[in-house]
């Protein structure tokens, strides 16, 4: 089983001095930012392991975007590596609820493996 995540950015609305202002939402930057953040906004206290296992999987999310792809397909064991991080985080903001929904709400998909002829 894999989990399927919305990599596509999205567009927010922030204030400006003008009035306000739509720009893109980088959704692959903020999962990175997110799943090795360290700090007080997070109860997350990563060792030099996890740190590198976690900017592995990045690679992995970044790797597809880079292919075009729409959606990240991680492993469960991956995927649950970054979900993790996201609990641990206490910073988000209403330009992240759509975000939080993409990690709270992944898609499971079933892989088939391809015979071979």
């Amino acid at each position: 089983m894999l989990k399927k995540i919305d990599i596509r950015d999205y567009e927010v609305e922030v204030p400006t001095s003008e009035g306000s202002k739509v720009i893109p939402y980088i959704v692959v930057t903020s999962i990175e930012n997110v799943a090795l953040a360290s700090g007080p906004m997070t109860s997350q206290k990563l060792t030099m392991v996890q740190t590198l296992e976690i900017a592995r999987i990045i690679e992995k999310i970044k790797a597809q975007k880079k292919k075009g792809k729409k959606f990240a397909l991680l492993e469960d064991a991956d995927f649950n590596k970054i979900k993790a991080s996201f609990g641990a985080f206490s910073g988000f903001g209403k330009n992240e609820v759509e975000l939080c929904k993409r990690i709270a709400n992944v898609e499971d998909i079933e892989v088939k493996e391809k015979e071979k002829k």
